[in-house]
């Protein structure tokens, strides 16, 4: 119980990414953040696989099985946990790992008995995952499944529900592609439009879809303007403002008035 305690105050994040090159290769990356407490034993929680040595036998044993993949420690503020990062030379190699069966899974959480994770053996996140391209747009399909959820022992009441467990573990997949992405609903971006997030649920079905066009469109809104046009719109303003102070303060925008002659007086004839 006080390991999921600790899972309720500060969560636990769950971060995958596929980043597709240009030559046809494709990087897979996987990060699990746990909060520092947590990892460390505190008040009783248990958490397993990330010890130094367990990161080490989990490195070998991922590059026994995907030459190139790395297993590291990574800390990011009051959390930690492990990055990993696994190339693969073509998409369809990417692809089977990606919809391969999950083997991270909270399910240990469930019954209380603390969270234990095999590193070199995470398993997919989606259901299936595919590429197509036609007429010079590609588009990128992801489908996820809800994850099982351990049932507890005969008798016993589960230790937290299945929207708490979607609360407890935030999941994101990061898109990112050689050319802009000119559709992803639901999706967050980076400014060059090439990579696009979403935040995933764990416990209901989903289809993220990404489609890339030419270059330019959406693109081009939010690249900088030129340097002609910001000397327009400067010159435009400042002409705005000048219109606008010889209106309120007339005063100060005309010269004043040169000072009345007195009136001639006349000189009465001499008798």
């Amino acid at each position: 119980m006080a390991a999921l305690l600790l899972l309720v105050a500060a969560g636990c994040g769950y971060d995958t990414s596929a980043t597709f090159n240009a030559d046809g290769s494709v990087t897979i990356g996987l990060k699990l953040l746990f909060p520092n407490d947590l990892m460390q034993g505190a008040n009783g929680a248990t958490i397993s696989g990330f010890t130094p040595s367990d990161l080490a036998a989990a490195n070998a044993s991922l590059k026994a099985k995907f030459p190139g993949a790395t297993v590291a420690p990574v800390a990011e503020g009051d959390e930690s946990g492990a990055v990993i990062t696994i190339p693969f030379q073509n998409e369809k190699d990417a692809f089977a790992f990606l919809t391969a069966p999950p083997q991270l899974t909270p399910s240990g959480a469930t019954s209380g008995s603390g969270v234990s994770l095999n590193l070199s053996n995470t398993g997919g996140l989606f259901t299936s995952a595919s590429h197509t391209t036609t007429g010079g747009f590609d588009t990128y399909t992801f489908a996820t499944a809800p994850q099982a959820i351990a049932s507890p022992s005969p008798g016993s009441q589960p230790v937290i529900s299945d929207s708490e467990i979607a609360s407890i573990f935030t999941i994101t997949f990061s898109l990112t592609v050689p050319h802009a992405i000119t559709s992803a609903p639901g999706a967050v971006f980076t400014l060059d439009r090439k990579t696009a997030t979403w935040k995933l649920s764990w416990t209901k079905a989903e289809t993220l879809v990404a489609t890339t066009g030419p270059e330019g469109g959406l693109v081009a809104a939010v690249k900088p303007a030129s340097d002609t046009r910001l000397a327009v719109m400067v010159g435009v303003i400042a002409l705005a403002m000048g219109i606008v102070l010889g209106m309120l303060m007339p005063g100060r925008m005309l010269p004043a008035p040169a000072p009345a002659e007195p009136p001639a007086t006349e000189t009465p004839p001499e008798s």
